[in-house]
């Protein structure tokens, strides 16, 4: 099983990295243009908000690099227009926000291992389309194209460790924003979604972040842990911390092959992989081996995989995406989920 493992590390190694030989390329990076002035985007076009504490290069085709900026967050509206990316900087979120064309709910998304900025672009489209919402990208430096991929795999945990106070700056803008009631927190949901090494982030915000700030009242509908590459062990501690949402959720597959690896790799079980007792009282766990198998990104469509969701699949994250109490309805193979249980698990 071990020799297996390094055989499939090393698989999904070669295969990202052919994918990122295509989306970090000058003829894709030409799609983006780093815009000196701001017009209000149309109502009909698609447009994402990021959020990033990448480096910035004006001057530059890569106008992002591949780095953490310590200095702090920059903010960016993401205009699609006829194919090509319109990059539009703002000073503030509030700024990005009241520039989006339509209200809708909100998701804030952090992506896993593995991501450059137009990668994170692609992902922000997809959940966006397929599930009608706002999507703001916590955009961090996931990856180094010049590096192997044994240097990256330690590269993207550390990033996401860094990352964790500009998280946390970032759910302290949206708990400002719904307190103040501005107008574009109103009347909305808004949802955090943690992929992968993205919980990472979520998990070293809890543990050293001054996390009780966030906890004077719940300001964000669902929290959602997805296929996290954490450890399974202890996550209890940091979980029941968790009071400014009204719901958490935690995903796992004991068969997700790139969990398995990290599982290798750490030695230690993921919690997004095998679950380690005792559980959270206050988050509800999703077990979704019986509907995906050995996928880990198993939220969204890709348009370049075989793979796609079950009906009930995409029941369940049209709900938890709106804000809404999600239950994974499935036939015999899954219980559903007991409202008012202490520890769901699906």
């Amino acid at each position: 099983m071990r020799k297996l493992l390094i055989l499939l590390c090393i698989t999904i190694s070669v295969s990202a990295h052919a994918q990122l030989s295509y989306y970090n390329s000058d003829a894709y990076w030409g799609n983006f243009s780093l815009q000196t002035t701001c017009v209000r985007p149309a109502v009909t076009d698609t447009c994402l908000v990021f959020v990033t504490n990448r480096h910035l290069y004006k001057d530059s085709l890569r106008f992002v690099d591949e780095f953490v900026d310590t200095a702090g967050l920059k903010y960016f509206v993401l205009q699609k227009q006829a194919g090509k990316w319109n990059v539009i900087q703002v000073q503030t979120l509030t700024d990005a926000m009241r520039l989006m064309p339509e209200k809708r709910d909100i998701v804030v998304y952090a992506e896993g291992m593995g991501k450059i900025f137009t990668t994170n672009v692609e992902r922000a489209l997809l959940m966006r389309s397929q599930y009608n919402v706002n999507v703001v990208m916590f955009d961090y430096a996931s990856i180094n194209t010049t590096y192997k991929p044994s240097r990256n795999f330690k590269f993207a945990r550390s990033n996401a460790r860094l990352s964790a106070a500009h998280y946390f700056r970032l759910l302290q803008l949206i708990q400002q924003a719904r307190r103040e009631k501005e107008d574009w927190a109103e009347h909305i949901k808004v949802s955090t979604f943690c992929h992968s090494m993205g919980n990472i982030i979520f998990m070293e915000m809890m543990k050293h972040q001054p996390y009780d700030q966030l906890n004077a009242e719940p300001f964000i509908d669902n929290v959602i842990l997805n296929a996290a590459c954490v450890p399974s062990k202890g996550h209890k501690e940091w979980v029941e911390r968790i009071r400014f949402a009204n719901k958490i959720y935690i995903h796992y597959n004991r068969s997700d092959w790139q969990l398995k690896g990290a599982h290798l790799l750490t030695m230690t079980p993921q919690l997004g992989e095998k679950l380690k007792r005792p559980l959270a009282n206050n988050a509800s766990y999703v077990n979704f081996h019986d509907q995906v198998g050995r996928q880990h990104s198993y939220f969204l469509n890709f348009p370049q995989n075989d793979y796609r969701m079950t009906q009930e699949m995409k029941d369940y994250f049209v709900q938890l995406f709106s804000g809404n109490t999600a239950v994974l309805e499935v036939e015999k193979t899954l219980a559903k989920k007991q409202l008012g249980a202490q520890e769901s698990v699906n």
